[in-house]
């Protein structure tokens, strides 16, 4: 969405067309059949199908508004998240393709993913997934160990998975697993569980997330901080023997198969949020804006919360997401956005720490975390905060 401050105000359309930039589109559908026990992320269980049909038609009808927005070239993905999308009714992403095709988008030329609970997966709706275009599918398997699945509230099991995996993997060029790891106190061999998948249906891309515990009664604990580091450990060796990278702190990919989508976030450009829940950024403007956490809102009248950033926050935006990346803060862009050199922020106690001990590399085009720097992530970015802080009280005025 296209937005000045307040709320809801659309730029003007004269203003629209000299918009270039690499744009994705994000649908959140917030459903799920029961909710799993490490979730904190806005989700619900509707009490009728009738819900799921009135969102899903006030979903199109803003997509097709907001494929409106975006000219030809510029959109790259289309993102269904949850929830799990996969709980939406075949009519649904009948809706969707209709509308890309309509919109004269071509669908082959952009990464398009549906994010899947293995446990609503048949043939058939991977069929339908196929048919409409989806070309990359993300599968939250999150573990591959009966025990852990039942612990984390996942309605598959390893025969759930020993199903539907291999046929994903024949129907689907682009293949993605979720993985949660630091995930209570029962004992758990990953190099074991990765194994298995790998020969059942070897994916093309693996998010390995680090679990954080949500906050409400009963929610499991977190694995010790020892057995997070042996996880972290056994997950980067077995995927570095499969020839996978490891393009951000929480992806690994074969090479080629990096998320493109996720990519728009790391580096800062437009997205487009639709859904109770998304969040959506317009980088020309500085603005972010989301959608309540509320069905009922968005379907009865979808209104964004917006709001334009200060450009000290948008400075740490900017560091903090590309940190991230294998690939590190890219220092021209980051010139000609805020109108300063990289170099001109970094104290000589930021040297000191981070790029005398290794932790970090500066090169004339970028500034990168080193392999063992990822560990010190949060303490780098917290410095490099503290910089920008201090630059811009300097320069304030």
């Amino acid at each position: 969405m296209l937005l000045r401050e307040g709320r809801g105000v659309p730029i003007r359309g004269d203003e629209v067309k000299t918009a270039r930039a690499a744009t994705g589109i994000y649908i959140h559908v917030p459903f799920c059949v029961s909710r799993c026990t490490y979730c904190d992320f806005f989700s619900t269980v509707p009490e009728d199908d009738a819900i799921k049909a009135a969102y899903g038609a006030r979903v199109i009808a803003l997509l097709e508004r907001e494929l409106g927005t975006v000219r030809s070239g510029d959109l790259v993905s289309l993102y269904l998240g949850g929830g799990s999308p996969s709980t939406m009714p075949p009519s649904f992403f009948t809706a969707l393709g209709a509308a890309l095709r309509n919109a004269g988008i071509a669908v082959p030329a952009i990464e398009f993913t549906v994010e899947a609970n293995p446990a609503d997966l048949s043939a058939r709706s991977l069929d339908l997934f196929a048919a409409i275009g989806v070309n990359r599918l993300s599968l939250g398997v999150q573990a591959a160990d009966d025990a852990v699945l039942a612990a984390m509230g996942r309605r598959a099991t390893r025969a759930t998975l020993k199903k539907i995996l291999p046929t994903a993997r024949e129907k689907f060029g682009d293949l993605s697993y979720d993985i949660i790891y630091g995930f209570g106190k029962r004992p758990r061999d990953l190099t074991a569980e990765l194994a298995w998948l790998f020969d059942l249906a070897a994916p093309d891309h693996l998010s390995a997330y680090c679990y954080t515990r949500p906050h409400r009664r009963g929610a499991p604990p977190v694995a010790s901080e020892d057995t997070v580091v042996e996880e972290e450990e056994a997950i980067a060796r077995s995927l570095t023997a499969r020839r996978f990278s490891r393009y951000e702190v929480s992806n690994w990919s074969r090479r080629g198969f990096e998320s493109v989508h996720n990519r728009l976030y790391w580096s800062w450009d437009r997205y487009i949020g639709i859904g109770a829940g998304a969040h959506g950024f317009e980088p020309r403007d500085g603005i972010r804006y989301r959608y309540p956490d509320s069905v009922a809102a968005f379907i009865r009248r979808p209104s964004p919360i917006v709001e334009r950033l200060p450009r000290e926050t948008l400075m740490r935006e900017f560091v903090m997401l590309a940190l991230r990346t294998a690939e590190g803060v890219p220092l021209d862009k980051f010139s000609k956005i805020f109108g300063i050199s990289f170099s001109e922020l970094l104290s000589p106690v930021t040297r000191a720490r981070f790029l005398d001990t290794g932790y970090a590399t500066l090169s004339a085009t970028r500034l990168r975390a080193t392999r063992s720097g990822f560990s010190f992530l949060n303490t780098l970015t917290a410095a490099l905060f503290d910089d920008i802080e201090r630059h811009e009280r300097v320069h304030a005025g």
